[in-house]
C-alpha cells in the first residue's frame, strides 16, 4: 500500500472528510486531495502532522510493504494474546478493536485534561 492509500484510509477509518482531514492539519483540502490520490507527494511537514495526528509512526506511513510490517511487543503476555488475535472470527476481532480504540482515546482524552489543567495552573 502507498503513502497516498495510507493516508486515505486513516482518515476514512476516522470517518473524516478530506475538508476536516485538511482543517486538522491546517493546510487546503485540494492538497489532501491531490495526495490521497497520489498527484502530490505529501511534505515532511505533512507527514509530521499525520503521524501526531494519526499517533502512528513514521515507519508505518513510509514502508510500502505493510504484510512485512512488524509490531515489537515488550510484554511477553501482550505479545502472546495479540498472536491469538487473528484466530478470531472477524465480528471477534472488529469488537476486541472498538475495545481498544475505547480505552486508547479515554487514555487521551484523560492526558489532555491533565496537560491542560496544568497549562492554565502554570498561567496562574
Amino acid at each position: 500500500m502507498d503513502i497516498h492509500e495510507k493516508i486515505k484510509s486513516l482518515r476514512e477509518k476516522k470517518g473524516w472528510s478530506q475538508i476536516e482531514l485538511a482543517k486538522k492539519l491546517d493546510c487546503h483540502p485540494t492538497y489532501i486531495s491531490r495526495v490521497e490520490t497520489g498527484k502530490h507527494t505529501p511534505s515532511l511537514e505533512l507527514i509530521k502532522k499525520l503521524v501526531k495526528l494519526f499517533d502512528i509512526n513514521f515507519d508505518y506511513l513510509l514502508d510500502e510493504d505493510l504484510d512485512n510490517y512488524e509490531v515489537k511487543i515488550e510484554d511477553k503476555n501482550l505479545a502472546e494474546r495479540m498472536k491469538l488475535v487473528d484466530t478470531l472470527e472477524e465480528r471477534q476481532r472488529a469488537a476486541l478493536i472498538e475495545v481498544i480504540d475505547s480505552m486508547l482515546t479515554q487514555k487521551r482524552m484523560m492526558e489532555l485534561l491533565t496537560n491542560k489543567g496544568e497549562l492554565m495552573k502554570s498561567r496562574s
